[in-house]
């Protein structure tokens, strides 16, 4: 039997994932079983939504528990075997970002992904694609931005858990059944409490921009991330390792008036002077980054003083590579998508 893992299948990637299953399926139609696991909700999908698996004879099915849980990772190779899996596509989102103690970092994002991997039958493991992020590289020092061949410059424990994981899964030299996917600061449906307040806050003018927010940003929407993932665990290949973002970066600013242009058309509002920026000063960001640092240092992590960390630092990537590769890639960047997530963020809070 031929079979897909998604791991993390209830997160805010997981969930889109689903969405570009269920809205092309055909990526996928020599896959028997998809799997869907979650951390503990067994059956977080309505099963009118998978009516399209039903119709293509493609079974699925649900299990949950923790990756960092020798027992469960058992319990998956179990699994596994009795349904007499000998065809194995994995696609790794479990991860944490904001946890509620520090050493989570390293549990979750390194140890967990280590000894899951670890216990897959490789006779059985036709390919496995790892969902990244850009924590790994720090910030951008200079006027380029991420690509396939920067190093490692990790801040704080997220990055440097994330860092480990890549390093493991590239010491195995195993280009042909290993993708590394890198991925920028997240948009698009599904989106967590987090997310939607984000957005909204923005929209309002409420959100603060660290002096003029010219500082650049790289995103991705995850229905983007989702179909490159797809892409590269049934599709060949060429490279081990892709960044996927929106094709331009932004500035924070500049975000913000995407963001706003948006939320005033469907308020029907003149755009001239409606909302006014918060600007802290010069210098917050960097100072809120050291903060962050001393926190994690003595074993403490408050995810508001990390984002503002983040919040005046220049993020970028590009995803050319994966562009030049896979140039059917329809996507969906956020200026066209905008209004849709600005709807769905309104329905969440």
């Amino acid at each position: 039997m031929k079979a897909l893992l998604i791991t993390g299948a209830d997160g805010w990637l997981g969930q889109s994932l689903i969405d570009c299953l269920i809205k092309d399926s055909s990526i996928i139609e020599e896959i028997e079983l998809i799997i869907f696991h979650s951390l503990d909700k067994a059956k977080f999908i309505k099963k009118e939504r998978l009516k399209i698996f039903d119709e293509k004879n493609i079974k699925y099915s649900f299990i949950k528990g923790s990756v960092t849980d020798a027992v469960f990772i058992g319990k998956v190779n179990k699994y596994i075997n009795l349904k007499e899996i000998k065809d194995l596509r994995v696609i790794y989102t479990s991860s944490v970002i904001h946890p509620e103690k520090i050493s989570d970092f390293n549990n979750i994002n390194y140890l967990g992904l280590k000894n899951f991997y670890n216990s897959l039958d490789k006779l059985l493991l036709k390919k496995f694609t790892y969902i990244s992020s850009n924590s790994p590289f720090g910030f951008n020092k200079s006027e380029f931005c991420f690509d396939e061949k920067s190093f490692y410059d990790p801040i704080g424990e997220y990055g440097n858990s994330k860092k480990k994981a890549e390093e493991f899964l590239l010491r195995k030299k195993d280009t042909k059944r290993i993708t590394i996917l890198r991925a920028p600061w997240f948009h698009g449906k599904n989106m967590p409490i987090r997310q939607a307040k984000f957005l909204n806050n923005s929209a309002k003018g409420l959100f603060p921009l660290i002096h003029k927010g010219q500082n650049k940003r790289s995103v991705v929407n995850t229905a983007d991330l989702a179909k490159a993932a797809l892409n590269v665990t049934f599709r060949k290949t060429k490279c081990q390792v892709y960044w996927i973002s929106d094709r331009n970066s932004y500035t924070m600013v500049g975000l913000m008036k995407i963001i706003q242009n948006s939320y005033w058309k469907s308020q029907n509002l003149k755009q001239l002077n409606k909302v006014k920026y918060v600007y802290l000063p010069k210098g917050t960001s960097s100072l809120f980054c050291l903060f962050d640092l001393f926190l994690q240092k003595i074993g403490f992590y408050n995810k508001y003083v990390h984002i503002l960390g983040e919040l005046g630092q220049n993020i970028e990537c590009s995803s050319e590579k994966y562009r030049q590769e896979f140039k059917d890639h329809k996507w969906n960047e956020i200026v066209h998508s905008i209004d849709e997530e600005l709807k769905e963020a309104e329905k969440i809070l």
